[in-house]
């Protein structure tokens, strides 16, 4: 988006071959990754001037800080249907796809996302193949079959707009008015509107409802009616308004929004991206009530306070009393048919060693602000991985010393 000069880290883990994982990321095209094969874990730089997260778009398509028109949402559809297709073709199941997983990568900086309605010129890239819902509960069983987890975001970019435009269809019931003129104007809005409620039960309700090829049956109906045959002109004819039309509002505060966006940015630049992140996403609403309304537009500026620094010691804190106990509790079961003497500091360093290494698996909780919401269930969360981390390492290590104290004395006495 024009304005966002920052980038972020994503962090997901994998359990697939490295070999698999490397195919899966050469094929679906992002272009901007590195892979710790020792921790099985990929890491994406995100830059925001030309990448937009899915749920973050349609968040702003929500708020009324963009404007997409409705052949664009089609299309969208369209082409995150397609990306799935691609990737069926490969065999490549995702296994954990959302809209929070699924980004956009602007392919054309003079098309960047503004407040201002645009031609949009993008592709359709996937990350977090094979990762876990590690912020679920049940995250061990959350997968969700690809095909599901696609017709669940077609319906809900659809549902969205659908949405929006049934909001200015009550608003419109709800104004009351004695002038001919604009009861004339009201009514001609009425039945646009009416209209687009037609256009979404045919996308909706006799297509992605219904199968997958009904939809793209529905939405080349809907292109070639409002003569927009494959999306060259990203608009439908009579219901979508003209790029070229003249909008003084949004026009008149564009660049204003822009340097909102950079001022607070540099205001908040010693901040991790996590934070800015949700700076930011706290700010888009602010920013689109105000240059939608205001007459004269000012900066607007975040003003509460948010304190990730406990957070951030949570995820890389090593406990040496839970260490302790898991020392204590398997020990002796491990070691039950020998009588060694155990070296418990060397043992303990590298339990921590390792742990290190093995708790950047927890850096996956940076990926999106939106997990803080609930702070004290996603504390708790990150601490029971951790345990679970922590026995498996212990439990792995005390093996691995008894191994090596067997093969000494097994070299003593030859």
């Amino acid at each position: 988006m024009k304005g966002l000069n920052y980038q972020s880290t994503l962090s997901y883990t994998f359990s697939k071959s490295n070999k698999e994982i490397k195919e899966i990321l050469e094929f679906d095209g992002f272009k901007d990754y590195k892979i710790d094969e020792d921790l099985k874990i990929v890491e994406y730089t995100i830059n925001h001037s030309n990448s937009i997260q899915l749920s973050l778009l349609l968040y702003l398509q929500q708020i009324k800080f963009i404007q997409l028109t409705i052949a664009q949402q089609i299309q969208l559809c369209l082409d995150i249907y397609n990306k799935y297709k691609q990737l069926e073709q490969q065999n490549i199941q995702h296994n954990y796809l959302s809209s929070d997983r699924i980004w956009l990568n602007i392919s054309n900086k003079q098309h960047q996302i503004t407040i201002l309605p645009n031609i949009l010129y993008y592709t359709i890239h996937f990350v977090g193949y094979d990762c876990p819902f590690y912020e679920r509960d049940n995250y061990l069983n959350s997968q969700i079959k690809d095909d599901q987890a696609i017709k669940n975001t077609i319906i809900n970019i659809l549902q969205i707009a659908k949405n929006r435009m049934n909001d200015k269809k009550k608003k419109l019931d709800n104004i009351s008015t004695k002038d001919q003129n604009m009861k004339e104007k009201q009514q001609q809005k009425k039945e646009k509107l009416t209209e687009n409620q037609i256009i979404f039960k045919v996308l909706l309700d006799e297509g992605i409802y219904k199968s997958f090829d009904k939809f793209i049956l529905s939405s080349q109906f809907i292109f070639e009616k409002y003569e927009n045959i494959n999306n060259l002109k990203q608009r439908l004819k009579g219901v979508d308004k003209n790029f070229a039309q003249f909008n003084i509002k949004r026009n008149n505060r564009n660049k204003d929004v822009i340097n909102n966006l950079v001022q607070i940015q540099q205001t908040y630049n010693n901040k991790q991206f996590c934070e800015l992140s949700s700076i930011l996403f706290q700010m888009f609403k602010k920013i689109a009530d105000h240059f939608r309304n205001a007459t004269f537009y000012e900066q607007q500026m975040f003003t509460e306070i948010i304190i990730y620094e406990h957070f951030q010691n949570q995820i890389e804190h090593i406990d040496n009393q839970i260490i302790q106990k898991v020392i204590d509790d398997n020990k002796e079961s491990i070691m039950k048919d020998f009588k060694f003497e155990l070296d418990l500091q060397s043992i303990q360093d590298d339990i921590n060693q390792q742990l290190s290494n093995k708790f950047k698996t927890f850096r996956y909780f940076f990926n999106d602000f939106k997990f803080l919401k609930d702070q004290k269930y996603i504390m708790n969360q990150i601490q029971k991985l951790k345990e679970e981390v922590i026995k498996e390492v212990v439990t792995q290590i005390l093996q691995d010393y008894l191994q090596l104290l067997i093969l000494k004395l097994e070299d003593d006495l030859m």
